[in-house]
């Protein structure tokens, strides 16, 4: 019997796009320490996961807002504030960057949503980041929430 790998690809969106820490004090984004631990685990897996007779191997994608809506992101020529969205332009009017982030949200089996709760609502950077790559990417492909 001779077992064979299957790549699951997961992308994980970061719902945070603050970068100060509270005046409290405290951690500038909770959602970075959740994440790493949400990697670490599914990383853990790698190899000793199985659907029927075939290992699973995950690979792990992370779309940060501060990342992407940052100098030179992938979604810094239209801002958090999606004024242009990816889904209304062409392809070949888009930037690289954007294109490529496109093809790993497209290509993605499932989601991994990693956020808080503002305001008792989802942060404007993760609906953003979201909302620039149309409803038929995520189609018909489990995804799960986890707020901090």
């Amino acid at each position: 019997l001779i077992m064979s790998s299957i790549v699951l690809k997961t992308v994980i969106f970061l719902g945070s796009a603050r970068n100060i820490a509270p005046a409290w004090g405290g951690d500038t984004r909770l959602c970075d320490r959740v994440a790493n631990w949400v990697k670490s685990t599914i990383t853990s897996r790698n190899g000793t996961s199985t659907l029927g007779d075939d290992s699973i191997t995950h690979q792990i994608h992370v779309v940060d807002p501060l990342e992407v809506f940052g100098p030179g992101g992938a979604l810094s020529h239209s801002g958090g504030e999606l004024r242009a969205p990816t889904f209304f332009m062409k392809s070949d009017a888009l930037p690289e960057s954007t294109r490529k982030l496109q093809e790993v949200i497209k290509d993605a089996d499932c989601y991994l949503v990693v956020s808080p709760e503002y305001n008792h609502t989802i942060p404007p950077a993760l609906s953003s980041v979201m909302g620039h790559f149309g409803g038929s990417n995520y189609k018909c492909k489990p995804g799960t929430f986890h707020a901090n």
